[in-house]
C-alpha cells in the first residue's frame, strides 16, 4: 500500500497523455433473447482496429489509478449520450481501488452529471487485477 497514490494523486493529476473511448459490447439474456446490459470497454478513438492493446500499453503505475476513473468516468458519459436504455457493466481494478468510498464516488458523481441512471450501473472487476 505504501506506493500507492492518494485519491488527490488521481483528481490533482494533469490529464492522461492520451485519450480514450468506449465501445459498448451487448451483454444478451439468451432465453429472453434480448439485450440485458452493455460491457463499457477501452478503446483509442484515433485508431481504425477495435482492440484495447494500443491504449492498455499506455498504462503505467504512474497513471493506471488516474486511467482506471477516467475510464469509468467516460463510460457513463458515453452511454448517458447514446441513451442506453438498459444496464451498462463499468469494469474497475480491485487493486486501484484504495479507497472504494472516494474511488466509486467519483463514478456516481460522473452519473449524475451526465444524467444517467444509478440503478443502471453495474460494477465489474476486471479480470487482470
Amino acid at each position: 500500500m505504501g506506493d500507492q497514490p492518494s485519491c488527490a494523486h488521481c483528481r490533482d493529476q494533469s490529464p492522461l497523455p492520451f485519450d480514450i473511448t468506449m465501445a459498448f459490447q451487448p451483454i444478451v439474456n439468451y432465453r429472453q433473447q434480448q439485450v440485458f446490459a452493455y460491457e463499457a470497454l477501452v478503446r483509442d478513438p484515433h485508431l481504425a482496429i477495435n482492440s484495447a492493446a494500443p491504449v492498455l500499453k499506455r498504462v503505467v503505475n504512474s497513471n493506471r489509478y488516474q486511467f482506471d476513473q477516467r475510464c469509468r468516468q467516460r463510460g457513463i458519459e458515453l452511454a448517458a449520450a447514446l441513451q442506453i436504455p438498459c444496464f451498462v457493466s463499468i469494469n474497475f481494478m480491485p487493486n486501484a481501488v484504495y479507497h472504494p468510498e472516494t474511488c466509486i464516488r467519483t463514478t456516481l458523481a460522473a452519473a449524475k452529471q451526465y444524467n444517467f441512471p444509478l440503478s443502471q450501473i453495474l460494477f465489474e472487476f476486471s479480470e487482470g487485477a
